[in-house]
This record gives structure tokens, sequence and C-alpha cells, in this order.
């Protein structure tokens, strides 16, 4: 089974495994034009490196112990045959298995690594000369200065992966509070200081202005888990009544606002006879009694010589007519 790598740190692994492929590919080629005494067990070598390493990285295994022996394994056998470049794959070897194991397992990595590369080389050495010494010092030097490395990256990338969490969850976490700070916990819609704020900024819209008549008596008669409850009805019918881009807010008690953009005011009008017509007839039944509910409306039509505010007075001045009027009807101001 595949294992698809999420953290930066295994991404990066993945990385170094695909520029190991890359750097045989020049050993190969400097065998090949060379042709040394045993270019063609190089190129074998090789090749089997190549196709081992580029199957882990079509598999996406993450490093683990038998790759870690495989691969130096080749390395070593490379290094005997007298292969160009073949410490660079020692070192990026190191480098993914110490970000794959991290600090704990660095040390011993690099003394195991250090210990078949010096091997290697007095097998493949004829003469022991002060350069080859210092080239072997050197070396091993650099396989420590890498593994200090790569534990210093894994280090980074763990505490950037771990930042980039936090700041996820907080960015959701604050998300969570703006949407309980905006949205009335009883019927599902978005509340006063929502309503305050997103029609603050639209020049054009239709504005329905909804009351429950006769709340007040209703909540005397049956009580506030009833009242409550026909809130709860009314609300869910509202999101039923509207499209997606118009916004339904509960404004405070009995009251609903919602705003319609890029609406005209007769199809505003047609919305509200709609929602009128669908409460009147909802079934509301409390203790196996029927109560009538019924709403009024007031539509106003805010355009942008007109303040936000003054389209709420003139939707509920139309909403005072409605009610004088009656109620259970929509008047347009």
């Amino acid at each position: 089974m595949s294992k698809l790598w999420s953290d930066p740190a295994s991404r990066l692994q993945l990385i170094i495994r695909q520029m190991s492929g890359i750097a045989v590919l020049f050993a190969t080629a400097a065998a090949i034009l060379n042709k040394g005494l045993y270019w063609q067990v190089i190129i074998c070598l090789a090749g089997v490196y190549l196709l081992y390493n580029m199957f882990l990285c079509w598999r996406q295994d993450k490093p683990h112990l038998q790759e870690f022996v495989v691969n130096v394994a080749l390395c070593a056998g490379l290094t005997v045959a007298g292969a160009a470049y073949s410490n660079v794959l020692y070192q990026l070897l190191l480098m993914r298995m110490v970000l794959r194991v991290g600090r704990d397992r660095a040390m011993r990595l690099t003394l195991v690594i250090a210990v078949v590369f010096i091997a290697a080389q007095l097998a493949a050495a004829h003469v022991n000369t002060v350069a080859f010494w210092l080239e072997i010092v050197y070396t091993v030097i650099s396989f420590a200065m890498l593994s200090f490395t790569a534990v210093y990256m894994r280090n980074v990338v763990e505490r950037q992966f771990k930042n980039e969490g936090q700041i996820a969850e907080l960015m959701k976490e604050n998300a969570r509070h703006y949407e309980l700070a905006h949205t009335d916990q009883l019927t599902g819609l978005l509340n006063h200081r929502a309503y305050l704020e997103k029609t603050a900024t639209l020049p054009q819209y239709v504005l329905l202005i909804v009351d429950i008549d006769h709340f007040k008596q209703l909540n005397d008669a049956h009580g506030h888990l009833f009242g409550d409850h026909v809130l709860e009805m009314v609300g869910r019918m509202i999101r039923m009544s509207i499209r997606s881009k118009d916004m339904a807010f509960r404004y405070g008690g009995e009251e609903f606002a919602l705003v319609l953009p890029g609406t005209s005011l007769e199809l505003g009008l047609k919305i509200a006879e709609r929602l009128r017509f669908q409460v009147s007839n909802c079934d509301f039944i409390h203790h196996g009694q029927h109560v009538k509910i019924t709403i009024s409306i007031g539509v106003s039509h805010k355009n942008p010589e007109i303040a936000c505010q003054d389209a709420f007075n003139e939707a509920d001045s139309a909403l005072y007519r409605a009610k004088r009027q009656g109620r259970n009807q929509c008047a347009v101001y």
C-alpha cells in the first residue's frame, strides 16, 4: 500500500531520494566516459541503485531499515569499484535517513555510514597517502555536518508544521466564534449584529421586515416554549423562501429582516406574499390544538441615494401600516 506523506519533513525525504537517483546517473556517465577497470560493475551497481530507489519513490514508502541496508551496501560496492561521486550517495542517504529517525539516532547512523565509507575506501585504495587520509577525514567531517544540518532541518520543518497547524486551528476557532457572534442560536439565521455589518456596504437591495402577529398574546396563551417553536418554524420557512444570494436575519424578538440584493420591488413583494401565504397555511399544533399563526411584512427598496437606516425605517413604516390594516398582509412603502 502506498503511504501518502503529509508532513514537510517526509516530503523532503522523498525529494532527497529522487536527488539520489540523479546523482547515480552522473556516476554512471563518468564510468562510461572513463571506462576504468571496473566500469561495467559500476554500471550494473548504479542500475540496481537507480531502479531500487525509483521503485521506492513510486511506492512512496517512507525510509526504513531495509532501504538503509540495501543502499549502504550498494554505495560500498560503488566505492570499492572506484565509482566517481559515490561519496555524494552516502551523504544523500544519510540526510534522508536522519530526517526520518531524528536527533536520537542521527549519531549512530553517521557512525555506521562513516565506518562503511572508510572500509570501502581502504578496500579500493592501492596507496594510503596523506592526501588519501585527508580526503577521508574531510568526508567524515562532512557526514557529521550533514547529519547536524538534517537534524536542524527536521526541527525547523516540524516546528513550522506545528505552527501552521496551530494557526489553522486558531483560524477555525475564530471562524467558529465569529459565526456564534453573528448567528441566532434559536432559528439559525443571522442576527442583528450581522445585519448591521452586511448591509453597511450594500448599495441596492429590497428589504423585507417580517413580524409575527400577536406574538405576545401567543406566548401568554401557550407558553414561551411554544413561542420558541413558532420562531424556529418561521425561521425555517424564511430560509426555504429565499434565494442563495439573499440574506435572512432575526432582527430581534419576533421580528425578522430579509435582504434581497439585485431584486426589483415587484419581485420582492412576490417573495413576501409567498412567505406570508406559507406561514398562514402552516399547521402549528400545541397539545393537539391547531394554532393559527400569521405574519405581517413591510417592504422597501434601498438604492444608493438612501441610507441603510432610512431603508429600514421605510420598511418598518410599511410594516406598521400592514398591521393597522388588519395584519396577515404585506405593505410596500
